[in-house]
């Protein structure tokens, strides 16, 4: 099922999906499937963690490279994402990665949901496969 995404309002804005993250200051990756993923016939897990260095690096490395969109986004989630930090914190993010080839991801640092970000075609792939086919 292909997310739509709706541009309403052009912003300019061109701030980062957030601070810099290290993978070494963060302890795991989950991912719960919520809203489209839901709606799913073949959900591809409820919840999933990431607790290995070389998954957390990839999920960092889509965060610190993803590019901001333009407008204001009208968009369904696929899974929630929840970095929980080595000193006891959290940050939430939207994830929007689909189970096709060629797509590009979505990033939506929580609470502004209005505010989307692009990861590149070649990472999108590697989270992919990491999401869907791993075990």
């Amino acid at each position: 099922m292909p997310v739509l995404l709706m541009m309403i309002v052009n912003t300019g804005c061109t701030t980062q999906v957030a601070a810099r993250l290290n993978a070494k200051d963060i302890s795991s990756v989950s991912l719960e499937c919520i809203q489209i993923c839901l709606e799913r016939e073949n959900m591809p897990f409820t919840e999933k963690v990431f607790e290995d260095q070389e998954s957390i690096r990839l999920f960092v490395e889509a965060l610190n490279h993803a590019a901001q969109m333009e407008g204001v986004l009208d968009y369904g989630a696929i899974f929630l994402m929840t970095l929980e930090m080595k000193d006891g914190s959290s940050k939430q993010y939207h994830l929007n990665i689909e189970d096709t080839d060629s797509q590009r991801g979505l990033l939506v640092h929580l609470p502004d949901t209005e505010h989307g970000y692009t990861i590149s075609e070649k990472t999108s792939e590697k989270l992919r496969k990491l999401i869907y086919e791993s075990e």
